[in-house]
């Protein structure tokens, strides 16, 4: 027996122990995680604006598909319950476009972030529910762009424009700023089984974000306005756990 093992059947029994006699202690519990998928409507005129006038393919204004995962935990309170949760999500949106027979140019635009939530839910029945919280979250929006010829697969290429310090048509530059969110958001739960949970919400991110840096942790103080980790969120989680309801 591995010295995991114990502590894996010493879980287990309390699971079962919560599953069929905890009620009698807290009649309304929840705890559970899973996986949720989503959609951001960035706004990203501005950023279609720069990307264009350097040539690069632009990103799509419908917005970007975000996937993640977290868990909560749900306190009673008076009929209701005090939900406080961890999360995990983003996006990455890849364009390419060949500007010639000898040259490429991509752009990858992308979004990552980690937080917790609270939220105040109200049972409907015995399985809908209705929430009102707040996300709060920290991460990264990054921008790369790359410029590349046929050749940059060859290793002398590479390695020759760093020796020559030199012009070269191969460019690559990353863009990153770390930001701050919070995330006003209203839902509705659907508990499908006694341990299966689907819940949809709709919120919309704020953020407030550092300075841009390029590359090498450089700063970049004149980084274009309005490129920015906002936007209307949508978002559907399916979530397996252990739910005691009246």
């Amino acid at each position: 027996m591995t010295p995991r093992a114990p502590l894996i059947a010493i879980f287990l029994i309390i699971f079962c122990f919560l599953g069929t006699s905890y009620s009698q202690f807290l009649p309304s519990f929840a705890f559970a995680g899973g996986i949720r998928a989503g959609w951001i409507f960035n706004p990203v005129k501005e950023l279609n604006t720069e990307l264009k006038n350097a040539g690069f393919p632009v990103m799509p204004e419908s917005g970007f598909f975000t996937t993640g995962g977290g868990g909560f935990i749900d306190l009673p309170m008076k009929g209701n319950f005090l939900r406080i949760g961890g999360f995990g999500s983003g996006f990455t949106s890849k364009q390419t476009s060949a500007v010639n027979d000898s040259l490429t140019k991509d752009a990858n635009y992308s979004l990552g972030q980690g937080g917790i939530s609270f939220e105040f839910v109200m049972p409907l029945s015995k399985i809908f529910d209705f929430s009102l919280g707040t996300q709060i979250s920290t991460g990264t929006l990054q921008l790369e762009l790359y410029q590349y010829g046929k050749d940059l697969g060859s290793y002398n290429t590479i390695f020759g424009e760093l020796q020559s310090n030199g012009s070269s048509s191969n460019l690559s530059r990353i863009f990153k700023t770390r930001f701050y969110a919070i995330q006003p958001q209203l839902g509705i739960g659907i508990l499908l089984k006694k341990f299966m949970y689907i819940k949809i919400d709709c919120g919309y991110q704020l953020g407030a974000q550092n300075t841009w840096r390029v590359d090498n942790d450089i700063k970049v103080n004149d980084f274009p306005e309005g490129i920015e980790p906002k936007g209307l969120v949508l978002s559907l989680g399916l979530n397996f756990g252990l739910f005691i309801r009246d």
